[in-house]
């Protein structure tokens, strides 16, 4: 099957030292299965694959990557989100790009075959750890677009009937098989000091993932609770401990510190040695690992106002009652004064490099809307952005290195799962968030002392303090990284959204302006940016928008799939 040739191309996109004589081994079709997972470098080239299906830059033909999260109500790009707005662009007739298994089967494959391979057996277990790792994060994709599916636990051909017409499994079973999977990477992965080659998968990274997941889960089972995407009985108490201690292990073995500085972690040219990066992809456009895309500026997606509302001021108060936000929001040149440090990592201002070509450097000025949909609310983003420019490519980069784990997450679960389960102590504070609110000299949170914001999100139901600002903090902490719709899902958070349009930057402050014509943008009654409000607002329906629907031609070949997904 011509899926299956995936598990035989050498991995190209991560830095990854598998040469060996693979390219001259003989095709598929003619070697014999045991001539091939004979050696640990079999298993290495073959589970290299996998490694491309991690996240990359999101690849467009037009020379600009739309950044993470962008299509969120922290963030908007060329068009509204279509399933925070109602208009879910869901293919529901055809299963071509979604509901595949095309994953699963090809990690299936591998760990049929790896008990033939004969050597170094910690080298071995290494391989056959990252195998399991890739079978659980396939399948926590596709758990959070679909909820209950078929468990395949081994490979299987179009004569199985057994697996080719498998029922839906209930989510809590197919999230307890992830876990196991996860459970099973961690007992036979190398720390990651001891991987003798990075950037791969190591013990840490699969503790981190299985936090991650039991996070979800457990979220998602205590407010969905009661709706028709909830799970009888549970309110996911067991999977909020299990991503309580599982977070804890990962943070107790000391094998990860934070990095020093928040701004330089996003837009950097490779992150070997990096103390809080886990898993990433390195580019060499030289060499041919290129991320395949353009990173140009501004790249046609911007950070909302709520996004930028979001930050804290430097006294550890929300804006809505901090006496350092006198300035308020109405002048981009000053909006990062007095604020959470990280907000001058995520956006531009006046004065901020555009780019550095040798010792000559560009300044912005403020935002380009000369251009189609460049800026968009006037919020464009410095995270990511990497001012020395390659001369052959101009204003573009090519090897900006791409994050995909990192520690501080891991402070951020435990954190979250603690404050769920209602047992957060000032201990805990100290040993997750407010070490990162340190790192950016910010005051940390304190217990019994949190001041009430005004503006807090209406997320359709209260939460404890301690609650709203956890969320708040993740949402700062990892902006623009790729977690914000997966998080408004699992919190069951349709009431944030609904009824809003994005707003951007206010536009008559003197500098938004100074050369832009007032008809290349659309203003709301106050004067800010609202790139959409002549379309609908959000409107994200909660009777069936939560997961996505199982493809129609899908349920007529197997009606063991039934019942559809809710409201589909």
């Amino acid at each position: 099957m011509k899926n299956i040739l995936k598990l035989f191309i050498l991995s190209t996109a991560v830095t990854l030292s598998s040469c060996d004589d693979f390219l001259e081994k003989t095709p598929l079709d003619v070697v014999s299965e045991v001539d091939f997972y004979s050696t640990p470098g079999d298993l290495r080239a073959s589970v290299n694959a996998f490694y491309n299906d991690l996240p990359s830059w999101s690849n467009t033909s037009v020379g600009f990557s739309v950044l993470p999260d962008l299509d969120s109500d922290m963030g908007i790009a060329e068009n509204i989100n279509s399933r925070l707005s109602g208009q879910t662009g869901i293919a529901t007739e055809s299963s071509n790009s979604v509901w595949s298994w095309d994953e699963v089967r090809e990690v299936n494959w591998l760990l049929d075959h790896v008990d033939q391979a004969e050597g170094d057996q910690t080298e071995i277990d290494q391989y056959i750890g990252e195998t399991y790792f890739f079978r659980a994060y396939y399948y926590f994709n596709l758990l959070v677009d679909y909820g209950d599916l078929p468990i395949f636990d081994k490979y299987f051909d179009d004569k199985d009937e057994e697996f080719l017409f498998a029922a839906r499994e209930p989510r809590n079973e197919v999230a307890d098989f992830i876990l196991s999977d996860l459970t099973t990477a961690i007992s036979l992965l190398q720390s990651f000091p001891d991987i003798a080659t990075s950037p791969r998968v190591s013990k840490e990274a699969a503790l981190l993932l299985k936090a991650r997941i039991a996070l979800y889960e457990g979220t998602w089972e205590k407010y969905h609770n009661g709706t028709a995407f909830g799970v009888a009985g549970s309110n996911g108490s067991a999977y909020l401990e299990i991503a309580a201690d599982t977070s804890e292990e990962l943070i107790d073995s000391g094998v990860f510190t934070l990095h020093d500085d928040y701004s330089t972690l996003f837009n950097q040219i490779g992150l070997s040695g990096n103390s809080e990066v886990m898993l990433w992809r390195d580019f060499n456009d030289d060499l041919g690992f290129n991320n395949s895309l353009q990173i140009s500026w501004p790249n046609r997606c911007a950070y909302t106002r709520e996004a930028i509302r979001t930050y804290l001021c430097i006294d550890g108060d929300p804006i809505s009652v901090s006496d350092l936000y006198d300035e308020g929001d109405k002048s981009l040149a000053t909006i990062e004064v007095d604020r959470d440090p990280r907000l001058a990592a995520l956006i531009m201002v006046p004065g901020d490099l555009i780019k550095r070509d040798g010792s000559s450097t560009v300044a912005y000025i403020a935002p380009d809307f000369t251009t189609a949909n460049a800026g968009l609310t006037g919020y464009e983003s410095q995270k990511y952005r990497n001012i020395d420019i390659d001369p052959v490519t101009s204003d573009f980069t090519k090897n900006t290195s791409k994050v995909i784990m990192r520690y501080a997450e891991a402070l951020l679960i435990f954190a979250e799962a603690k404050a769920e389960l209602g047992t957060i102590t000032q201990a805990h504070l100290e040993k997750s968030i407010n070490k990162l609110r340190t790192r950016v000299g910010m005051p940390g949170i304190t217990l019994g002392s949190i001041t009430t914001d005004p503006d807090w999100p209406n997320y359709g139901y209260d939460l404890t303090d301690i609650l709203y600002e956890v969320r708040r903090e993740r949402t700062v902490e990892l902006m623009a990284e790729g977690f914000r719709l997966d998080d408004l899902l699992r919190w069951r958070a349709h009431e944030l959204v609904n009824g809003t349009t994005p707003r951007g930057a206010y536009f008559y402050d003197g500098i938004v302006n100074s050369d832009t014509p007032e008809s290349n943008v659309t203003l709301d009654s106050e004067g800010y940016i609202a790139p959409f409000i002549n379309s609908d607002p959000y409107n994200f329906d909660e009777t069936k928008a939560y997961l996505l629907p199982i493809p129609s031609n899908e349920l007529i070949l197997n009606p063991n799939l039934l019942p559809q997904n809710p409201g589909w």
